[in-house]
């Protein structure tokens, strides 16, 4: 008896997964045209943010002057030189970047010892965070940290 219960148990549940995996195979995909003007609207959507925040505090902040980095940027160029655990230049700037409470990816702007990371805060406030490279300590620490409100 508790054999039969067993192996009917194991068949209900494999005809259940097997459901599942079919019902989630049969959902529409999105078409090519479609899946790039949603890229193009999240890229409009992500520089309107930008735009907001480097208005909001006066930053003169262009492509000549700085280089946009993403976290995945980050991480790349961290493999790239070895990936050692113990880099503290990029533990601090994975830190700061990870610092959370922000509604959509922070945007981080570099150049030679110094950074900026944008944001906007779930409720709209804008967030500046003034980077700076201290080379003696061998990490990049937060010197200023300003908030305002912004656009929605």
């Amino acid at each position: 008896m508790k054999k039969t219960f067993y192996i009917l148990s194991i068949f209900i549940l494999c005809v259940s997964i097997q459901h599942v995996v079919h019902s989630q195979s049969d959902a529409p995909r999105l078409s090519s045209d479609c899946l790039e003007e949603r890229k193009v609207r999240d890229e409009k959507y992500v520089k309107n943010i930008i735009q907001d925040i480097k208005s909001t505090f006066n930053l003169n902040i262009d492509e000549h002057s700085f280089w946009e980095v993403s976290k995945r940027d980050l991480e790349a160029a961290h493999l790239m030189y070895g990936g050692k655990e113990n880099d503290s230049y990029y533990n601090s700037l994975t830190k700061i970047y990870d610092s959370g409470g922000f509604s959509e990816q922070p945007s981080l702007f570099v150049r030679a010892q110094e950074a900026f990371l944008l944001y906007k805060e779930k409720d709209n406030i804008n967030v500046m965070k003034r980077l700076k490279l201290d080379v003696e300590k061998g990490e990049w620490l937060v010197i200023k940290t300003k908030k305002k409100k912004g656009k929605k």
